[in-house]
């Protein structure tokens, strides 16, 4: 198949075009300067891998939760080809992505971004199974789902923060951080692949990010209507 994958999810991006069984990956630890370079990055994949945006049979992204901008940017960047081309986007959440790769060995994998004020976004995997759905959510939930004495993988943009403070909490628990940046891309294939096997429908118009976390003014409006 025929595809491009966007993962701007953090700060650091990957950018991939797929022509049937050639890849070209682009990644840009960029920081804010995301929005400048993302559509360049788009064009220089596609040049590379020989495809333009009409040729291409979907189009896939990591739908979050992440960085706030880096999100709207992938969506904007490929509702357009879709709008332009009626090429389907398919979105794969964010820390099923990271975990994908790891999911065949022998140990649970924690997916993880850190969400702040002493919160992560996070999802426990073992194998096929997911034993802890994506959440917004704290370290003793998670822990709950660890033995004592036991070896996990922790992957995903803020692993070596949450496996510094799963150690301090429980130092028998051992953590092997695994990386997520530069592999995220082809994994986006495989996913959307797989929903495209079973038939699964596309990103709809109205669908955007998933932010997991109401924003300030969200939860202003909510207390407004309360009270």
């Amino acid at each position: 198949m025929k595809a491009l994958a966007i993962d701007s999810s953090a700060s650091c991006i990957t950018i991939a075009a797929k022509n049937e069984n050639n890849t070209v990956t682009l990644t840009l630890d960029i920081g804010m300067r995301q929005s400048e370079k993302i559509l360049p990055a788009i064009d220089t994949v596609l040049k590379e891998a020989e495809l333009t945006p009409s040729e291409l049979d979907y189009t896939a992204l990591a739908k979050g939760p992440g960085t706030f901008t880096g999100l709207r940017l992938a969506f904007a960047a490929l509702k357009a080809i879709e709008l332009s081309h009626a090429v389907p986007v398919y979105g794969v959440g964010t820390l099923e992505l990271y975990a994908y790769p790891y999911r065949a060995l022998p140990h649970k994998v924690i997916s993880v971004i850190d969400a702040k004020k002493e919160q992560f976004f996070a999802a426990v995997y073992d194998g096929k199974d997911v034993l802890f759905e994506a959440q917004d959510t704290d370290l003793d939930t998670i822990l709950d789902f660890i033995e004592d004495g036991e070896t996990v993988i922790v992957t995903g943009a803020d692993a070596a923060l949450f496996s510094n403070t799963l150690r301090a909490r429980n130092s028998s628990i051992t953590t092997l951080e695994l990386p997520f940046q530069g592999i995220s891309a082809q994994s986006l294939f495989m996913l959307a692949e797989e929903q495209i096997a079973k038939k699964m429908p596309p990103l709809q118009a109205y669908e955007g990010p998933a932010y997991m976390r109401k924003s300030e003014a969200e939860l202003a409006l909510e207390r407004k209507v309360q009270n």
